[in-house]
């Protein structure tokens, strides 16, 4: 549970850092953003050129690794590999207030 607002730490999402060293130009990340956003089950996807690394967070009951992998590497890119990563999640209001009230 989360500290601060009590919601599941990671509300049943699962984060996922997939290297796709291909990517060079705003161009490609809104690529790589695209098909992984594309997918159901996909919450967010977020490209670091620099690092040449997409986070995607998903539901695991709706997406998998191999169809985040497959729809990347449809577009032209190849997935170097994939690590865990950390889901960043909002604490909406309950969790401002009880910041608020420590």
């Amino acid at each position: 549970m989360c500290k601060d607002c009590g919601c599941g730490e990671d509300n049943g999402v699962v984060t996922k850092v997939f290297t796709v060293p291909g990517m060079m130009c705003n161009n490609c990340k809104e690529t790589v953003e695209g098909a992984s956003l594309g997918l159901p089950g996909v919450l967010s996807a977020e490209v670091n050129l620099p690092e040449k690394t997409a986070t995607v967070s998903f539901d695991p009951a709706k997406a998998s690794v191999e169809d985040i992998t497959k729809a990347i590497e449809r577009t032209g890119f190849e997935v170097e590999s994939v690590a865990d990563g950390v889901q960043e999640h909002s604490h909406g209001l309950l969790g401002t207030l009880k910041r608020f009230f420590k």
